[in-house]
């Protein structure tokens, strides 16, 4: 009996952990490693943090002052960010984040915070953070505003 008992307390606690939610602070964490590792130009910085097929959206602000919403084709998001890790490494590029805010989004969450790129500027950004296949965390949508305009020609 006492056997059959422990099994079940067993199953039961598998059961639990396997079910349970990362909790905002996890979230953070990830978040704050994601940070570090792109402002280091990890070149793993896509496999590491990213599902396969993310959602990566640019919203170009216009010189006109309007907003225009561009969901880049993941491709072209790979091969910019080789180019830009480049580039970046050389200039000492980086994003800092601040005004960072969890919240949960189904069963994932979203991470909102204004980004303020080393050059100068303060753009919204969100991602969308949850659970891999695995049970990992990755990144799976993210958003941010920039001036770049060539994104609109992607």
């Amino acid at each position: 009996m006492k056997k059959l008992l422990a099994l079940f307390v067993i199953l039961f606690m598998s059961a639990v952990s396997v079910e349970a939610k990362p909790t905002a602070e996890q979230v953070r964490t990830f978040f704050n490693s994601y940070v570090a590792a792109a402002n280091n130009f990890d070149a793993q910085l896509f496999q590491k943090y990213y599902v396969p097929s993310p959602k990566i959206i640019r919203v170009v602000e216009k010189k006109d002052g309007t907003t225009q919403s561009v969901v880049v084709p993941l491709k072209i998001y790979l091969e910019e960010g080789a180019k830009g890790r480049k580039v970046g490494k050389i200039m000492g590029y980086k994003n800092t984040y601040t005004n960072v805010k969890i919240t949960p989004a189904g069963n994932d969450y979203k991470v909102s915070a204004t980004r303020n790129p080393s050059p100068g500027g303060r753009y919204p950004a969100y991602f969308i953070i949850g659970e891999d296949s695995q049970g990992h965390l990755k990144i799976k949508v993210e958003s941010m505003n920039t001036p770049r305009q060539e994104f609109l020609k992607k």
